[in-house]
């Protein structure tokens, strides 16, 4: 009977030990998912151990989604859940992968914005980014009050969005984005800036609807500062600036290749043909090179410009208007001959 008892106790601290020796592989040794490179989770406000879980299992192939709950729950992951975006490694044990989701590591993002880019295209790219659908970012970048709350409307908040990449966390919400973005514009309108700006007779403000003008009119950086020197000297003159890509934007309609006189008839206060002055608002992101060419412009007699004929992306520039129209008809002939409607 001693010999049974012992035997049958033998066996029992046989398994336990081979229990307790495979759950150890599994817990400490076993990679906890079925993945071959690291990939990003994502956690949101809504998710608790169990949505995590199922999140895991589905994206990532969790071996053992019962035991990982479980483990969370001793570990008191739920207390400090964050949402955000982390980096998941396809070597990472069950208590690794618990430990980075615990500690908050969370993933930064690099975000880019582009030169030109146009709203709705910005908040497209908030949206497929950062967490909030682009929805969120739309709605806030429209909201009067908040805008106002931070020196900018609708009209000029082009103004406050300048070309450059940020690190971000993968959570951040609109209004965050926003007062990141504020913080940039006043450390970038320095009182170096700003006092050249006042030297031109211009605020910080109308130097970038300035300047998303000739960020439309040329992509060439060489020739910025000319073409801003142009402008300012019809500003000075009380000349309708007459830029067709304001025209462009009062349209709405970037596929219009060609501005016909048609075009030029359009009432809207971004319509430079109808209207002096400069219109309410940026056309669009400027980008930085377009800022400092104008706020180092060249100084010329030049009062007219005409995209070259030879679609290079330069322009010829004209002191009269009888030059100008020379310089209009070349261009509008090699328009016809390419048929550019």
């Amino acid at each position: 009977m001693k010999k049974n008892i012992f035997k049958s106790l033998l066996i029992l601290a046989i398994v336990i030990v081979i229990t307790f020796g495979y759950l150890y592989f599994i817990v400490f040794s076993q990679s906890a998912l079925d993945i071959n490179q690291s990939h990003y989770l994502k956690i949101n406000k809504e998710d608790n151990i169990e949505t995590i879980s199922s999140k895991l299992e589905n994206e990532f192939g969790l071996k053992h989604p019962f035991l990982f709950m479980k483990i969370a729950e001793r570990m008191n992951l739920k207390k400090f859940i964050k949402n955000g975006r982390y980096t998941i490694d396809q070597n990472m044990n069950l208590i690794e992968l618990i430990k980075v989701l615990r500690n908050g590591k969370l993933q930064t993002v690099n975000f880019t914005i582009r030169p030109m880019i146009d709203l709705e295209s910005f908040v497209e790219y908030c949206g497929s980014e950062l967490e909030p659908d682009a929805e969120v970012f739309a709605s806030v970048l429209t909201d009067s009050l908040f805008l106002d709350s931070i020196g900018f409307n609708k009209s000029n908040i082009y103004s406050l969005i300048l070309p450059d990449t940020y690190n971000l966390y993968w959570h951040t919400n609109a209004e965050e984005l926003l007062f990141r973005l504020k913080k940039e514009y006043d450390t970038y309108w320095n009182e170096k800036r700003t006092k050249k700006a006042e030297n031109i007779g211009l605020t910080p403000m109308e130097i970038s609807i300035l300047a998303s003008i000739v960020s439309k009119e040329s992509n060439k950086v060489d020739e910025m500062p000319t073409i801003a020197g142009m402008y300012l000297n019809r500003l000075k003159l009380g000349m309708p600036l007459q830029a067709d890509p304001t025209v462009k934007f009062a349209l709405n309609d970037p596929t219009i290749k060609r501005i016909l006189k048609v075009h030029l008839l359009l009432e809207s206060p971004y319509n430079t043909y109808l209207n002096k002055g400069l219109p309410p608002g940026p056309i669009c992101v400027p980008s930085k090179q377009s800022i400092e060419a104008v706020l180092n412009n060249q100084e010329n007699d030049f009062l007219y410009m005409c995209a070259k004929e030879d679609f290079s992306g330069y322009h010829n520039f004209a002191i009269n208007y009888k030059e100008h129209q020379l310089n209009a008809l070349r261009y509008q002939s090699a328009l016809n001959q390419r048929n550019i409607r």
